[in-house]
């Protein structure tokens, strides 16, 4: 069962409150202590959410509305803990612990290869069942880190409202910024990073960002092709790694790549994974990687952390039947200097996470403003985009909280100047 652990922290529970809304401050942690990475905490039966940050911990804004509503949290191989959001208001502190549920793994070594290929079958039978169709809107917050190996570089935070297609359409999604805060730049650029961008144009990340959704990009990219098609078997080979339990339904980790990286000696590899429900076989979680396997020298002007030059993560979570993107997250070079190739130092690479916190299925005024209303231009850098900085604006907004290890960007970004002033200078 999961319980409560006390420490001090503020819930904001008056009705009165000109906001009229609620914050609920914590941290979630598993039964061994360990903090729980990019758990869902939201409102039972409504599209609204957060999710804890590396450290498991999150703040969670909401209307009053929701008082007399259920609290839900929830990650991959847990039981979901859900409390009524009228019991928090009678508690001073709050930390969560998810009980984890545990498969017995001797089934996965006989797992049969004709019950993987089934699976990898109902997954691309069910796309239209377990994802939306139609056209919808998301409203999320987004983070863009720059660094140059260990020392940050740039900052930028954005509020975003994202109109997405449904899934087989040939429409484009639309993102509106509607707020945006960011600091000082210190990316160093030399004179073919400067050539390149002239050439080829700059590159708005928060749309390759969007793009790591692989349920909606599927077969759109040389990444992705023939990824849930009728070619998909015939193209990759398939592993699976591990099976889990969340709420007693079944969750299969299945590792995938292409078939022709078998037959030869490869340094570098793409390796896919996708984490599947047993009950109606929706990929509630995806990961893709670069990853180098050897002659690391070679890449190490390349290796960003952790032996991989690339990756995307993203997590879906249900509402209504149909399964959306809660938290995606995008890791790769930049187009700037390069580093040295001999010591592999100077790397400038980013890490972006975007983080839907709404999602709007249907029609009202406020959905139909993004196709109204110019988006942001998918071919300027999101940093040399204009906005004014409304420092009111973020006092209540459903942000990623910070990592506490990400304290260094305080440190190295606001190192002449605190960062609330560069948001200031940089959003007249």
């Amino acid at each position: 069962m999961l319980k409560f652990i006390l420490y001090p922290f503020l819930i904001l529970c008056s009705q009165y409150l000109v906001a009229q809304s609620l914050n609920v401050t914590g941290k979630i942690i598993s039964s061994t202590n360990e903090p729980m990475m990019y758990a869902n905490i939201s409102i039972k039966g409504y599209p609204i959410g957060i999710s804890s940050n590396e450290a498991g911990e999150f703040s969670f804004y909401f209307s009053d509305n929701y008082i007399n509503d259920t609290l839900s949290v929830s990650a991959i191989g847990y039981e979901t803990y859900e409390c009524l959001v009228n019991e928090l208001s009678s508690k001073d502190s709050l930390v969560i612990v998810l009980k984890e549920k545990v498969y017995e793994l001797q089934d996965v070594f006989v797992f049969p290869e004709e019950s993987l290929k089934e699976i990898i079958k109902k997954v691309t039978k069910n796309l239209k069942r377990n994802y939306p169709n139609r056209k919808h809107l998301l409203t999320g917050f987004y983070r863009e880190l720059v660094l140059k190996d260990d020392t940050y570089t740039r900052l930028i935070e954005a509020a975003v409202e994202i109109q997405k297609p449904g899934l087989y359409s040939s429409e484009k999604a639309l993102i509106r910024v509607n707020e945006l805060r960011k600091s000082d730049s210190y990316i160093e650029y030399d004179w073919k990073s400067k050539l390149f961008n002239k050439i080829f144009g700059e590159q708005n990340l928060l749309y390759s960002t969007l793009g790591a959704d692989i349920i909606h990009y599927h077969n759109k990219s040389f990444k992705t092709k023939y990824i849930f098609t009728k070619e998909f078997l015939d193209f990759y080979d398939f592993v699976l790694e591990d099976i889990t339990l969340s709420d007693s339904v079944r969750i299969f980790k299945i590792r995938f790549f292409e078939k022709a990286l078998t037959k030869g000696d490869f340094s570098a590899i793409q390796n896919y994974w996708i984490w599947v429900r047993e009950d109606n076989y929706a990929v509630i979680k995806y990961d893709f990687k670069i990853q180098i396997l050897k002659n690391f020298d070679t890449y190490k002007s390349v290796n960003i952390a952790e032996n991989y030059m690339y990756a995307e993560s993203v997590y879906y979570k249900e509402y209504n039947n149909r399964y959306y993107p809660y938290l995606l997250e995008y890791s790769r070079l930049i187009n700037a200097k390069g580093a040295d190739e001999n010591t592999g130092k100077g790397k400038q690479y980013m890490k972006s996470t975007l983080l839907i916190n709404n999602i709007v299925t249907k029609r009202s005024d406020e959905y139909e403003k993004v196709r109204k209303k110019l988006s942001s231009p998918a071919d300027v850098d999101l940093y040399n985009q204009d906005y004014k900085y409304n420092p009111e604006f973020w006092l209540n907004y459903n942000i990623l909280k910070l990592n506490p290890l990400y304290k260094q960007v305080n440190s190295d970004i606001g190192k002449e100047k605190s960062l609330e002033e560069q948001f200031i200078e940089n959003g007249k």
